[in-house]
């Protein structure tokens, strides 16, 4: 994920720039202002802002080539990347599944929890979402739950499980930040803290516990 680049946004534009040559690698227009960015592997996920100054929409793009692979109006929060699915908590609290090459949705379900706010984690191929008293795994090839347990060490009711970074999460590199709020990459007992920097930067950054 290093690189010897640098990102930088100025109002509706993102730029990489390259330190080893001195070069500029390829610049990215928008119709609209940029309100954050996050870098994920080779994914560069680009927030923007309406005419009101509220995020409402995301772009990615990828990092080496500069390409545009989809525009959603979606902010995505709880991001996770397992081959070619992006898993994210939409803003109507939906779980939701595309396509992160074409942006094409493969499903999208109600959280399974009416009165709380789940926690969720990835850990060795399973994704869980969870309470401290109901465990589902889901299936990300069809959007399916099935109740579960976690592992007998992480008992979630004795736990009383406050943040998790789980496995995806600890392999980026995790950089919250009070200035972005645009996207949520880990788990943060229900607070929303931003991944990356609203004004620039290269690195990519990561709800609460019920019944």
């Amino acid at each position: 994920m290093k690189s010897n680049s640098v990102l930088f946004t100025k109002e509706k534009s993102i730029i990489k720039y390259n330190g080893s040559n001195d070069s500029i690698d390829w610049k990215v227009d928008f119709d609209k202002h940029i309100s954050g960015i996050s870098r994920v592997d080779d994914y560069v996920f680009v927030t923007k802002r309406n005419n009101w100054g509220v995020s409402n929409s995301t772009s990615l793009i990828d990092f080496k080539s500069g390409k545009k692979l989809w525009d959603l109006k979606e902010i995505f929060h709880s991001i996770h990347i397992i081959k070619d699915v992006l898993i994210f908590k939409n803003s109507t609290n939906k779980f939701t599944a595309i396509d992160i090459n074409s942006g094409i949705e493969k499903f999208s379900l109600k959280s399974p929890f009416r009165w709380s706010t789940p926690k969720t984690f990835l850990l060795n191929g399973k994704f869980y979402i969870f309470s401290y008293k109901t465990v589902y795994l889901l299936n990300i090839d069809n959007g399916k739950l099935t109740e579960s347990k976690l592992p007998d060490r992480l008992n979630a009711k004795d736990l009383k499980v406050g943040f998790v970074l789980d496995e995806f999460q600890i392999n980026i590199n995790n950089i919250p930040s009070s200035d972005s709020g645009h996207m949520i990459m880990g788990d943060a007992g229900g607070a929303d803290i931003g991944g990356g920097d609203a004004g620039g930067g290269d690195a990519g950054g990561g709800g609460g516990d019920g019944g």
